[in-house]
């Protein structure tokens, strides 16, 4: 009977798991040494040939909005690309090689950093770099390709107030739609970075979806406004991209959850030990404080 139980539970869990598409998570495509999210030219044709090799067809974030809200049929074995803060080597090296194998990719784009050298990176050490131009990105456009909003300035969203995060939010939609002359219908959070408060301001100022990682995202709830990613490195070998693609992604995503989950109890944990060790360390009962003053006097 137990055995039972548990086929018919891991079944259940293979169906739903099944359901889910994988959406994978790039940054840039260079040679970069030592740089985890950064793929080099070769890594990346590979993983494409991968894909082509096993049937996958790439699809967009609108094709997956109406998949989830009016079942909208998509092609067996679907999968989402995605590419953060739109470097220009993701115009000219991704691209090339996404139309050598009949591919499509989403561009996540920073409005205010349209073809500029950016300098968020400089905190974590690295060069700065170029962004993607304005001709650049009607190219990609003009190649099939999408994009959607990714801030205006990348900053941690759930670190502003109000104001500050409409701002954000309401500017890059704007800017993108008047320089690109398209809807921007969708959102990517800087850093993965989000809170209920920023979801419920992306919903009102008219994003109907918007890509998350892991960070304040549910293994089991399906939220358009929180879709999980798969993060896709420089320092994994092709089966774990393999793995990474296939439907039981879902674990590598629920263990970077839990991951995440685990830290956060520890951390709390961690500045309540703190707080109660101060409160002991400087209360004093009464006896103490009587015998304290009778040394002063």
């Amino acid at each position: 009977m137990i055995i039972l139980l548990i086929i018919i539970i891991l079944f259940f869990t293979y169906q739903r798991l099944n359901k889910e598409i994988p959406i994978l998570m790039y940054h840039r495509v260079a040679l970069i040494p030592n740089d985890r999210n950064t793929v080099s030219p070769l890594m990346f044709e590979q993983q494409l040939q991968y894909l082509k090799a096993h049937g996958y067809t790439t699809i967009s974030l609108q094709d997956l909005y109406y998949h989830f809200t009016i079942k909208s049929p998509l092609p067996p074995k679907s999968i989402f690309l995605t590419f953060d803060d739109g470097y220009e080597d993701n115009f000219t090296n991704a691209l090339p090689l996404l139309k050598k194998y009949g591919m499509t990719a989403t561009v996540c784009i920073i409005s205010n950093w349209i073809g500029k050298e950016n300098d968020w990176e400089q905190y974590n050490g690295k060069p700065h770099c170029r962004t993607m131009d304005l001709s650049q990105l009607q190219e990609w456009l003009k190649q099939g390709m999408s994009i959607c909003a990714h801030t205006a300035n990348h900053p941690f969203l759930s670190k502003l107030d109000n104001e500050e995060i409409l701002h954000e939010l309401i500017n890059c939609k704007n800017t993108l739609e008047e320089q690109l002359h398209i809807p921007i219908e969708f959102l990517c959070y800087p850093y993965g970075d989000f809170d209920d408060r920023v979801k419920m301001m992306a919903n009102q100022v008219g994003y109907k979806a918007a890509l998350g990682i892991f960070k304040n995202t549910h293994f089991w709830k399906r939220d358009l406004l929180s879709l999980k990613r798969v993060v896709i490195s420089s320092r994994q070998p092709l089966w774990e991209f393999a793995f990474k693609v296939s439907s039981l992604h879902m674990l590598f995503i629920g263990m970077r959850i839990l991951e995440y989950r685990i830290k956060q109890y520890r951390n709390l944990l961690k500045s309540q030990c703190e707080k109660s060790y101060i409160f002991f360390k400087t209360y004093k009962t009464k006896p103490q404080r009587q015998r304290e003053k009778r040394k002063d006097r």
